[in-house]
């Protein structure tokens, strides 16, 4: 298995229709491998996530094609296995969103949508999704990316105000595409169907009832844009970087060397952790059952 510098490139989302598909076996194999590595993207690797996503929509189907994206995934995995997950406790409990999609990039012209939210500067969620339906344009596209992830973006801000038991802030959503903000902060425009003038007005409700702050910011700028689409290794480093910083950065997820400490030695201490805490938790049982 090859090294990767990158979980995917540009042209990961293309489907071959003429790739062989594989036997029962080799696909049996594809959707548990595919599925660990969901886990393991959701969890501790959210770099790979977008990728994964993609994987999972191809398990009942997986051709070979398929199965060199899947390697290219367990490539990268292997290039980078020394690196850990640091989580930093939050200080305030700011919510912080952003929420970008990239239009038609599926082989049945759908679009991509990708969400990461941010709690007191810290990352806790992150969410790489196909949309269920199709777009006639870019703005409708990120329209309807985000007025999908509203609710849930609003849950993580009602759940902060009950664990701190205190009123916070409006929560903060960002946007690259300046016609999507002008649409929910100000309405107007002509929409296309009734379906999209309800989330256009959805969203503008939302902002006027100060629930919610829209606010534009450059494409450049935009955390979220490597889960609205595969990048290769170049830009993909620099989204890694933006997403996962140093260990002495100010994200709350950090995927690099823990300072001072070697990434083996980290390991073996855990598994010396957990064999001593099973001797602690083990006891005698006599012959009735009874804990002695």
């Amino acid at each position: 298995m090859q090294r990767q510098a990158s979980p995917g490139n540009h042209s990961s989302f293309i489907v071959d229709e003429e790739s062989q598909l594989l036997k029962e076996c080799e696909r049996k194999y594809f959707h548990s491998t595919t599925a660990k590595l969901l886990y393991l993207a959701k969890r501790a690797r959210p770099d790979i996530l977008t990728l994964v996503i993609f994987l999972c929509r191809r398990v009942q189907y997986a051709s070979k094609q398929d199965k060199e994206k899947l390697e290219r995934v367990l490539g990268y995995l292997k290039w980078t296995e020394e690196q850990v997950l640091v989580l930093r406790p939050c200080v305030t409990g700011e919510v912080v969103a952003y929420v970008d999609t990239a239009y038609a990039i599926h082989n049945d012209s759908k679009s991509h949508t990708g969400v990461i939210i941010y709690v007191g500067g810290t990352l806790v969620y992150v969410s790489s999704k196909k949309q269920k339906c199709i777009s006639k344009s870019p703005t409708e596209a990120k329209l309807i990316g985000l007025t999908d992830n509203l609710g849930l973006i609003e849950l993580f801000h009602e759940f902060v105000e009950v664990v701190t038991m205190k009123k916070v802030k409006p929560l903060t959503i960002y946007q690259d595409c300046n016609a999507v903000v002008m649409l929910v902060t100000k309405g107007g425009g002509q929409t296309r169907t009734k379906h999209l003038r309800a989330r256009m007005n959805l969203g503008k409700e939302m902002v006027d009832e100060k629930r919610v702050i829209v606010k534009y910011i450059r494409g450049e700028d935009m955390d979220a844009d490597g889960f609205s689409k595969p990048y290769d290794p170049a830009d993909h480093k620099k989204f890694k970087e933006k997403l996962m910083p140093s260990v002495n950065g100010d994200n709350g997820w950090a995927l690099s060397r823990v300072q001072g400490e070697d990434p083996g030695e980290i390991r073996a201490k855990s598994q010396v952790g957990t064999q001593q805490n099973a001797k602690r938790r083990s006891v005698v049982r006599g012959r009735n059952g009874e804990v002695k």
